[in-house]
């Protein structure tokens, strides 16, 4: 008994040569993960509000935003157990400052986490993938767009389905995952490689999942400033690539050292930011017409409308040359004012001749329309039709 006492008083890892283990004052943070989880719970939650009231005020929820749903809940739950490891032992704090009696809570959080991770980024690309799906693929077609997006639906599904079995049975029975202490069953599956080699393969399909729209985007028949600003929407998605690189460099230095504890608690911080810039996807296209539905953003305008009148008709009266040779005043569309992007927001419209097997294979004969407050930004193919719209 009291050599048991002593391993659970001790340190949960040896201590390096050099180092001492100080239960009393073990380093690292608390508040950095207090910060980082409430930081991203509330992007999440803010773009996932603004993505679903627009699309209600569109009269227009669809299965995307049903998994969007699913996914905000699941990642609740990862939320919660990054949390509850933030306040023990906290973030980046060496394993042999830990004591052995708190190593089988961590460890079983850690088996929680892998979970709700892999079950929320599942989700998450899915909602992504579908909402992608109804933006740029016109309907009833079967283009190259079609059939990428896909595949990257099925793969990610058989990847992350695939991924939580393995993670939920590995160990046999699944106590021994999380009590080490247990000395019977095994646990055949090396976790370090998997979840290394997961996070590679997840960083290839979040590259992949980038690419889609910039594909599409740039082969539009529209100005390059008006693709840039389109382009820009679409590009949070760099700060998802950003953290999941940051991932894979942490997931690899456990695989060489067994500082679990403050290795993977950074793991799990840059895993929120990844799952947080996921949910911004989906929402900051959305922002344009959320940003027209508030009653002040209108009243500002109204406004401000008498004072820029007042400002052109100064111009007017300054000048010498008679009215009718005065150039006529259009304020130019700024570089941003290309308001709401969403699923129905870009408007896919036949071709001259719907039956042609070419152009319904080839979204770039296809009409695109971006809706804004100025109903003269239409991106038309060479076969628009006149008088369509």
């Amino acid at each position: 008994m009291s050599n048991l006492t002593d391993i659970l008083e001790g340190p949960a890892l040896d201590p390096p040569p050099g180092e001492v283990s100080d239960f009393a004052n073990p380093g690292g943070s608390h508040s950095l993960g207090y910060g980082i989880v409430i930081l991203t719970g509330v992007l999440a939650s803010l773009t996932v509000f603004i993505r679903l009231v627009t699309r209600h005020s569109l009269r227009n929820i669809q299965i995307e935003d049903a998994f969007l749903i699913i996914a905000l809940g699941l990642f609740a739950g990862l939320e919660y157990v990054n949390y509850a490891g933030s306040i023990s032992p906290g973030v980046k704090v060496h394993q042999w400052n830990v004591q052995f009696k708190y190593l089988e809570r961590w460890q079983y959080l850690l088996h929680l986490a892998s979970i709700f991770y892999g079950l929320t980024v599942m989700f998450l690309k899915l909602a992504i993938l579908v909402d992608w799906l109804h933006i740029f693929v016109p309907l009833g077609q079967r283009n190259a767009i079609f059939w990428t997006i896909h595949t990257l639906i099925w793969c990610n599904i058989i990847y992350y389905v695939s991924g939580t079995f393995i993670e939920i049975f590995r160990c046999t029975p699944r106590q021994k995952f999380w009590d080490p202490l247990f000395e019977d069953g095994s646990c055949p599956v090396n976790i370090e490689a998997n979840n290394f080699s997961s996070g590679i393969l997840n960083l290839i399909s979040n590259l992949a999942i980038l690419a889609v729209p910039q594909w599409v985007i740039w082969n539009l028949q529209m100005t390059t400033a008006k693709r840039a600003g389109i382009s820009f929407l679409f590009l949070i998605g760099i700060f998802a690539i950003a953290c999941g690189v940051a991932r894979i460099i942490y997931l690899s230095k456990v695989l060489d050292a067994n500082d679990a504890t403050y290795y993977l608690s950074l793991v799990g911080l840059w895993g929120l930011g990844e799952v947080a810039a996921g949910f911004m996807i989906m929402g900051i296209p959305a922002l344009p017409r959320a940003t027209k539905m508030i009653p002040f953003s209108e009243s500002v305008a109204l406004l401000l409308r008498p004072w820029t009148k007042r400002e052109v008709s100064s111009i007017h009266e300054r000048s010498n040359l008679p009215h009718w040779r005065r150039p006529f005043s259009r304020k130019r569309r700024g570089l941003w004012d290309i308001t709401d992007l969403e699923s129905r927001d870009l408007i896919t419209m036949n071709s001259m001749n719907p039956g042609d097997s070419s152009s319904a294979n080839n979204v770039t004969n296809e009409v695109l329309m971006v809706l804004g407050t100025d109903k003269d930004l239409v991106v038309t193919s060479p076969h628009r039709v006149p008088g369509e719209c």
